[in-house]
């Protein structure tokens, strides 16, 4: 076949030596290798790197889903505690539902109940040992919630783009009524003046789907309100406090099946 061409002189294991050293000088790892490990090592370090990114990632998902709950039927993640508007300690959360309106259901927010979980206990120490089923049939029950002897928070989440005044004004039909109800003739209008107050907090040109709205009351009577995490001037009133919360656990509530969803939370908290 006659001499070799220029640049294949020389046996393949002189060709590796010089390679090998060349590499060494410029600071490279060996020719044909990973470093001055051998290919079964390097395969164990890609697996036990391939292994520790996959635990990891399990574990931060496993993490996720444990720190929220999702109401089933719009998916709106809800943290399991939150810190509400005014209150410094965690509340944690009993239940979820979804409002809709009309004969198509359409979806218009998500909502979570949270309660102070200390005062909470204190407060129902007497259902204590009792099924859901149980506390959904007992009426005595609804009135201890309706005291608001312990804070709760309402978080909703609203799931679809509406102007701000027809929340406002969804809102002061839920509640006009219940208030109402509640006070005597000398102190309606002085009620009726924070139902206003109340609605004008809801006020803004469009709440946007995303866009969270707080209420947190307790035993106080002091209703913190925050919308968009735009916090808004506490109101002082019961009556609006009970009202607003009998909304969602009253005797007419706005989604059964999320009151059941709230109940069914209390048996695993007050024990």
């Amino acid at each position: 076949m006659g001499s070799q061409t220029r640049g294949q002189t020389g046996t393949p294991r002189d060709k590796t030596k010089r390679c090998r050293a060349g590499r060494r000088r410029r600071g490279f790892p060996a020719c044909g290798g990973y470093g001055n490990r051998g290919p079964s090592e390097m395969t164990r370090s890609i697996l036990a790197l391939v292994l520790f990114v996959t635990v990891s990632a399990s574990a931060a998902a496993q993490s996720t889903a444990l720190d929220t709950v999702n109401e089933p039927r719009s998916g709106v993640p809800f943290p399991v505690s939150v810190t509400p508007p005014g209150e410094a300690t965690p509340h944690w959360l009993m239940g979820t539902g979804i409002r809709q309106r009309t004969i198509f259901r359409v979806k218009i927010y998500a909502f979570g109940l949270y309660v102070d979980p200390e005062g909470a206990r204190a407060s129902l120490s007497r259902f204590s040992r009792l099924s859901a089923s149980t506390l959904e049939r007992d009426e005595s029950f609804y009135r201890h919630l309706l005291d608001l002897n312990f804070t709760m928070t309402l978080r909703l989440v609203m799931t679809r783009t509406i102007d701000g005044n027809d929340v406002a004004e969804a809102f002061d039909d839920a509640l006009r009524p219940r208030m109402t109800r509640a006070v005597t003739d000398t102190n309606n209008s002085r009620e009726l003046a924070v139902l206003e107050r109340f609605r004008g907090y809801l006020e803004v040109d469009e709440v946007r789907s995303g866009t969270e709205i707080v209420f947190s009351c307790g035993p106080a009577g002091r209703l913190a309100t925050s919308v968009g995490g735009d916090e808004r001037p506490p109101i002082d009133s019961r009556v609006l406090c009970r009202a607003l919360f009998d909304v969602y656990l009253g005797e007419d509530p706005i989604s059964n099946e999320g009151k059941r969803s709230i109940i069914a939370g209390f048996p695993g908290l007050i024990g």
